[in-house]
């Protein structure tokens, strides 16, 4: 895990996203959901998380992907996609992550450019 991450410790989202125009610059922010609804899937290995991937070409977003996952540890996974030029978003899914996710999904889809996601 990225040493940034050890002190992260609760959390229902996870972003890590680019800074428009800086290369080798990351900003990583982690929130809660403002109403959390109930934990939706998941198994004896952990809880099930909404995933959101991109690539940034040329600061504008690129090879845009999205898939539900059970993470025994989302900030050990995010570790790995930074050190694989990859940015993007774990959310915890739950009865009421659905819509947040899919207006992250729609504002990726419609940014011309990182800094307006």
């Amino acid at each position: 895990m990225l040493k940034f991450f050890e002190t992260v410790k609760d959390y229902d989202t996870l972003c890590f996203i680019p800074v428009e125009g800086q290369n080798n610059s990351l900003n990583i922010i982690v929130s809660q959901h403002k109403n959390a609804g109930e934990p939706v899937g998941g198994s004896p290995m952990g809880p099930e998380w909404h995933v959101v991937l991109f690539k940034s070409e040329n600061d504008a977003v690129g090879d845009l992907d999205h898939f539900d996952a059970i993470l025994t540890d989302p900030r050990e996974y995010v570790s790995s996609l930074i050190e694989q030029d990859w940015y993007g978003m774990v959310s915890r899914k739950t009865t009421t992550s659905k819509e947040f996710v899919e207006k992250v999904l729609t504002s990726l889809k419609e940014c011309d450019k990182i800094g307006e996601v």
